[in-house]
């Protein structure tokens, strides 16, 4: 049995179809998901630790696979980050692959539990118009105005005074004018002079230069703490731990060779549950691009006879061949071995009476 959750274009965004193969007759699809990172339960309101028995809100079986219709509450809590299990009451589990989803935020709700749509922000500020107050401006022409005016009216008895001494005194008038010419020239000359001492001021800088080139004493000296808390928060930062690496990896490019480089050194005896997490996600997202060596270990991850830690991934018989025989149609020698040894233990299990390894066995090609 197989799994898969992809969008559910006829319905919008933040519907999904969940498609399980081989899952044979279903009379109720209640179902729970598991996720892997962490063990818990998806419920109606979110990730819990208790087990929740979920209800498609549509479903179909035309035999050959088992369609369930899914909402946001199911769509929103998922991506191709994480692994999950997915359980069918009475009939068994399997892993949920993660392909292309629409989550529901993308056109404007609100994910899990969205009531009613987000309000556009308002379009009243078209009212507070008023707020320029045109008659506050229309007192600033007239003053503008006056000013000028009345510059002009103070100058106009100068220049008439000036015409009129003109006309009656002639040589007196000209003997005026170079008088007050002087006599201007006189107060510029007095102005610039009083004007030179203000930048005498100007020699204290080097006062200034001085005591800043004198040793300051410890009290005084405060930059070298900032500078120190720089280098002790800089210091401070710590590598990202195996799982948060593997998804930094996972949101950029993620060609298949580096994630699988950086999975490989987690694959070992003594690794921890975090570690074997990590590893599985680089290399199942390496895998579903094709990459062979990944795929075969993938099927170690669900292998039941594979001595190597999995983490939170459960053993699968039906995923572990699944893995096992894409590799070795890819040329992956190991692969031919791993499925010979699956074989031998899926008889012994079918010997105790395990239903999933005689079905497994009696499809075995």
């Amino acid at each position: 049995m197989r799994a898969s959750i992809s969008a559910d274009t006829g319905r919008g965004p933040g519907n999904g179809i969940i498609e399980i193969f081989d899952a044979g007759d279903v009379s109720e699809p209640g179902f729970t998901l598991l996720r892997a990172s962490d063990g818990k339960c998806l419920g109606p309101r979110g990730w819990q630790e208790s087990e929740t028995l979920l209800t498609p809100d549509a479903w179909d079986n035309d035999g050959g696979s088992l369609r369930l219709a899914v909402g946001p509450a199911v769509v929103d809590e998922v991506d191709n980050l994480d692994a999950y299990r997915i359980s069918l009451r009475g009939v068994g589990s399997c892993a949920l692959a993660v392909k292309s989803l629409v989550y529901s935020n993308i056109a404007g709700g609100h994910g899990m539990g969205a009531g009613a749509p987000l309000t556009p922000p308002p379009v009243a500020p078209p009212a507070p118009e008023p707020e320029p107050e045109p008659v506050l401006e229309s007192p600033e022409p007239p003053l503008a105005f006056e000013e000028p005016q009345a510059s002009q009216q103070q100058e106009a008895p100068l220049e008439m005074a000036s015409k009129e001494e003109g006309k009656s005194g002639g040589k007196a008038g000209l003997v005026i004018l170079l008088v007050l010419a002087a006599i201007a020239a006189g107060v510029a000359a007095w102005w610039f002079m009083l004007r030179e001492p203000e930048k005498a001021p100007l020699p204290t800088l080097p006062a200034q230069t001085q005591n800043a080139d004198k040793p300051q004493s410890p009290d005084q000296a405060q930059p070298k703490p900032a500078d120190a808390g720089q280098q002790g928060a800089d210091a401070a930062k710590q590598p990202l731990s195996p799982l948060a690496s593997a998804r930094e990896q996972l949101r950029g490019q993620a060609l298949p060779d580096v994630s699988l480089a950086m999975a490989k050194p987690l694959r070992k005896a003594d690794a921890k549950p975090e570690e074997s997490d990590a590893a599985f996600l680089l290399l199942e997202d390496a895998a579903q691009k094709g990459d062979a060596e990944a795929m075969f270990l993938v099927g170690q991850f669900y292998d039941p006879a594979s001595t190597l830690p999995r983490g939170s991934i459960p053993a699968d018989l039906t995923q572990a061949k699944r893995w096992y025989d894409q590799a070795l149609q890819k040329g992956q020698p190991q692969a031919k071995a791993a499925l010979d040894t699956l074989k031998e233990h899926a008889r012994a299990l079918e010997a105790k009476g395990d239903a999933e390894a005689r079905s497994l066995l009696q499809n075995w090609q």
